[in-house]
């Protein structure tokens, strides 16, 4: 009894010296609300982004921040140069991991230096950002890389697995958590809100560009029951079994209270997941009895779905997106694809073609990821380790983008009936090839699309203008229903518009 009078003394003592140096500690002033980033549907019935009031086509690549400073060792001094190649590549938004134990590594202790640094460095290249909150539900694992201690230390937020306490050499040590237990949530809540405030109070001292435009809460959560549940058998701390629902239950229990976190916050963006790859050939959106996409779409606190589709072939890639774009109001997102593969500029294309976006998985692979793989697709980027083009691969994926960009606003409303594209009709550009394509607008075009160059091209059909682009050379005839046809010819890399 005088053992546990003593702790109980010691604990308030501790506890008291705890709120005096919180109470010291200079507070950031939480500032009105902002919204930054919202989803919008043209009257045709496709569903875009609108950042900071203007239609936003998201052409993005993933900076692995977290193995660039946990694998490979570098400072984040070291990591400015991705920036940069991110904008020689041309996409306009990059994906950044944070993790929580980035941003409260000892409980109540916040350290905003790496979200600060990132930060700095998207205004500094002009560039936006997804932020992916790396945290308790990583593809089903929680790893000690990415929590803080006092999370991993507590006892009634674990799970029982097989695999618990293994080492996964780019994440730390391996558990599982109760994702939607209420002590949990309300830390992981808790923290998110902060994070997005003091985004917030950054933001408003350093230009409001408004750097962050989406936040991707938690990383493949569908994982959790796809994969974890089933390979390593989760159980409850006593023991007993979780069933499919319960475990699918945790998931989109975490999801929507993380997800309303961010849009409660101070700075509000769209929140999205990303579902893993189809690797069991059956339906794409419904892959279990209990479980569905649009369980996850249909979430208060969740805006949209994406897919990492991991796919290289053209037509797979298409019916990805247009099975996420069937779901009305979803934006479907290519969240993830590999970088290297030797087609990213046909898969870039097709994917908004198809009426979606795009992000790059990833812009340039840690170093660490490649020496320790024992299989060589590990390397993904679409630059080499050491930030050199890939021959073959990264000229054309800029070329690609840069057009893309270039017609931004367009490229964004265009509905997919009105993006007529050009030379992706089998995996890799055919060098010499004429092909036709018809739109759908009041305008009806027919066009006829011809290089001899290895050219991909699109053109928008906007009702009363086009808009035309050719990686390289090519020539559009563009015919109206009365029988009156325009040639434009296309200098490889330039936009051309033109009045109907």
């Amino acid at each position: 009894m005088k053992y546990l009078k003593l702790l109980t003394v010691i604990s308030a003592i501790a506890l008291c010296a705890c709120s005096q140096k919180d109470d010291l500690k200079p507070q950031e002033p939480v500032l009105p609300q902002i919204t930054v980033s919202e989803l919008r549907t043209t009257e045709a019935g496709k569903t875009y982004l609108q950042v900071d009031g203007k239609p936003f086509p998201l052409i993005g690549a993933q900076i692995r921040l977290d193995a660039l400073l946990n694998c490979d060792g570098k400072s984040l001094a070291a990591v400015e140069p991705y920036f940069q190649k991110a904008v020689e590549l041309g996409v306009n938004c990059v994906q950044v991991p944070i993790s929580w134990k980035m941003v409260e590594p000892r409980q109540n202790e916040y350290d905003w230096s790496i979200v600060d640094a990132v930060l700095a460095y998207c205004n500094e290249y002009g560039l936006k950002m997804e932020l992916l909150w790396f945290s308790t539900n990583m593809i089903g694992d929680a790893f000690t890389y990415l929590l803080p201690q006092y999370i991993l230390s507590e006892p009634s937020v674990r799970l029982r697995c097989d695999n618990d306490g293994a080492f996964h050499s780019y994440y730390g040590y391996i558990h599982a958590l109760r994702l939607d237990a209420d002590w949990l949530l309300d830390h992981e809540t808790r923290v998110v809100t902060a994070l997005f405030n003091h985004i917030r109070y950054w933001d408003s001292n350093h230009g409001e560009n408004h750097p962050v435009i989406t936040c991707q809460v938690h990383n493949e959560p569908d994982g959790f029951l796809r994969w974890r549940y089933r390979d390593y058998h989760f159980k409850s701390w006593d023991g007993s079994e979780l069933t499919p629902q319960n475990v699918w239950d945790m998931v989109l229990n975490s999801l929507d209270a993380v997800g309303k976190a961010v849009k409660n916050s101070s700075y509000k963006v769209l929140t999205r997941t990303n579902h893993i790859k189809d690797d069991d050939g059956g339906d794409l959106l419904q892959w279990s009895d209990v479980a569905s996409v649009k369980d996850v779409f249909a979430l208060d606190g969740i805006d949209f779905v994406g897919i990492d589709a991991y796919k290289q072939e053209v037509s797979e890639l298409r019916a990805d997106v247009e099975a996420y774009a069937s779901i009305p109001g979803n934006y479907p997102l290519v969240a993830e694809n590999t970088g290297s593969y030797q087609n990213s500029a046909s898969l870039i294309l097709t994917a908004f073609a198809a009426g979606g976006g795009y992000d790059i998985y990833d812009l340039a692979t840690s170093e660490y990821f490649v020496t320790n793989a024992t299989d060589s697709s590990v390397d993904q980027g679409v630059y080499t380790t050491g930030l050199e083009d890939r021959e073959g691969i990264t000229e054309p994926a800029r070329r690609i983008i840069h057009g893309l960009k270039g017609a931004a606003e367009d490229v964004a409303l265009s509905s997919p009936e009105n993006f007529a594209a050009f030379n992706i009709g089998q995996d890799t550009p055919q060098i010499s090839i004429t092909e036709e394509v018809k739109t759908t607008t009041a305008s009806s075009l027919t066009v006829r699309f011809s290089t001899s160059a290895g050219a991909l091209g699109f053109l928008l059909d906007r009702g009363s203008y086009i808009v035309a682009y050719a990686t390289e050379d090519a020539t559009f005839v563009v015919s109206k229903p009365d029988g009156t046809s325009e040639t434009i010819t296309v200098t490889g890399g330039e936009l051309e518009t033109r009045d109907l």
